[in-house]
Parts: C-alpha cells; structure tokens; sequence
C-alpha cells in the first residue's frame, strides 16, 4: 500500500464505488431502481477476475466503508446494512474464481454466502432492537411496502387504485411470510447467477482469461429429483406448515433446474450458431414472461431423462 503506487487503489476503488452506486440506484431511478441494485456484486467480482484477490479484498474493505458511511444517512435496517449481502456474493464468488471453480461453485457458495449474510444481519438486528428475528422480518417488509405505496402515490395513482394496491400489498405479504426462506434462497440464487454470467462475459472481453468452465453443459445432481418429489407430496398430502415446506423447497428446486433449462437452451444457440439478435430475443422473453422461466424448469427436469443435449454421445466442449 505504498503511496507511491496510487494506480494499485484505483480499480478497488472504481469497483467499490461502482457496488456501492448499484446499491443506491433505487434512489436515484424510478421504478427501474430496485432491480439495478441486485447487480452491486458484479463490479467487485470483476475485480477479483481481472486483477486477482489481493485487489479484491482491497474492493470489498473499500465497499464496506462505503455501506457504513450509507447507514449514517438514513436507517440502518433499510439503508447500507443490505449492502453486505452484496458483497458477502461478491466476496464468496470472487474467491471462487480467483481459486478455478467452474461456474456452478461460484453460484452456488456465493448465494449461500449472501443468505448466511442475512439470516446474520436479521440476529444481530434482533440483537440491537429487542425484537425475535421474525417480529424483525416483518417489520422490514412493512417498511419495503410502505416504500412501494409511497412511490405509487407520488406517480399519481388515484384513491380507488391505491385502496386496491393496498389490498394487494397485503395479500402478497402474507404469501412472502410463507415462502420467505425459499424465496430468499431462490432470489440468492438467480442474483448470483446473473452476477455471474456478467462478470465471465465481461471478464472474457477485456482480457484473455480462465473461461470459468462451459456453462452450457451444466446439469443437476440426478439425487434432486427424489427432493423434489417429495416436496411435491409434501403439498399434495399435508396442509400447514408442511405444505408451505414442501412449496419453500420447490421453489429453491425450480430454480436449479430453470438453470439447467437455460443451459439447455444456451447449447443449442450455441451449436447451431444463432445470431446475437435472436439469443438477446430469447433471454429478453425468459426474463419478462414468468411462463417461459416455468417452461424452462420443465425442460430442465426432462434433460434428467432424455439427455436433450444428448452429451453422453458427444466429447464435452
């Protein structure tokens, strides 16, 4: 950390900002904001591809600085704390890659670190507050719908409007208590991911690099279908708290093999040579219809069986 060598604090510093900037974007654009911030790992895993752990670390003290300086601007359970959930993913995926795992790994761990973030977080606010960590939960997302009424009403929606998205609010709110675990797993899940996919991409334009493995011939462990049917009883058979687990665990298993069914997809673009246009087509529609994502998972499942890729027949690429 030699003062001589500023040049060795620039690109932790271009990274710590730009995570830090990604976070706050729910402030700084309407509507739009609240999903660019689920991309605030991505520059500090790009650092970690580029100029390796060292500069890494550098990034993720210099990101955590900024996520404190945030928490002194507002409250801290709806402020910078969140940000190290980011950067718990940023941290975890970027020694992942700095140490050769190929992709799943990376995924994987770094959304199990952003979870493990949380479930932290929501204890030590507990901790702090007085409040068990479900009393506390429930109290960040009557702060998180609070939010989303205020922007509603700022656009202008009128009094009848507003009584229904209320209303709506409400119902939703009591779903998301419910599958609150498998959506924070699933959501973990599918922001590593896309992280992920970011950075190799990146990573591979700006400079040769490790390929971070083929992420086309991805497949899940065989042994999930037996959870996966299982859960499927679980909701069939049971009511209660049983149900909501066997829903919880599906949603987590849906999407492992939505992104076996993306790989799937992905190969066959990929082999059969598909311009660029009708791949960023593809993907736009997966993203925007819930149908597709669901459909996708389906094709996931079935690759179980009749090897759509059929790789057992091909060398590996």
């Amino acid at each position: 950390m030699s003062r001589g060598n500023p040049g060795r604090w620039l690109a932790p510093a271009l990274a710590a900002g730009g995570a830090v900037l990604l976070f706050a974007a729910p402030l700084l654009i309407p509507f739009l904001g609240p999903v660019v911030t689920f991309f605030s790992p991505m520059p500090l895993g790009l650092l970690y591809q580029l100029k390796g752990p060292r500069a890494g670390r550098l990034g993720l003290i210099l990101a955590t600085l900024g996520a404190f300086l945030l928490t002194q601007l507002g409250d801290p359970l709806g402020g910078g704390y969140y940000l190290l959930y980011f950067l718990a993913m940023a941290a975890v995926m970027g020694e992942m890659i700095c140490l050769g795992f190929p992709g799943q790994w990376p995924v994987g761990a770094s959304a199990g670190a952003g979870m493990v973030a949380v479930g932290a977080l929501l204890l030590i606010g507990a901790m702090i507050s007085g409040q068990g960590p479900w009393t506390l939960w429930q109290t960040q997302w009557g702060y998180e719908l609070a939010m989303v009424r205020e922007l509603y009403q700022e656009a202008g929606l009128d009094e009848e409007s507003l009584r229904q998205l209320n209303l709506a609010l409400e119902q939703f709110g009591r779903l998301v208590f419910r599958l609150a675990p498998g959506i924070l797993a699933s959501a973990s899940l599918l922001v590593a991911w896309l992280n992920f996919l970011i950075v190799r991409r990146l990573g591979r334009r700006v400079a040769a690099g490790a390929s971070l493995g083929d992420l086309t011939l991805y497949r899940a462990p065989e042994k999930l279908v037996w959870p996966l049917i299982a859960s499927a009883a679980l909701m069939v058979i049971f009511s209660g708290w049983l149900f909501w687990l066997g829903a919880n665990l599906i949603l987590v298993l849906g999407v492992v093999y939505f992104f076996q069914g993306m790989a799937v997809v992905a190969y066959w673009l990929k082999k059969k040579n598909a311009p660029t246009l009708l791949k960023l087509a593809i993907y736009v529609l997966v993203a925007v219809e819930f149908f597709l994502a669901v459909l996708l998972a389906a094709v996931g499942l079935f690759d179980m069986w009749f090897n759509l890729r059929r790789l057992d027949k091909e060398p590996a690429a």
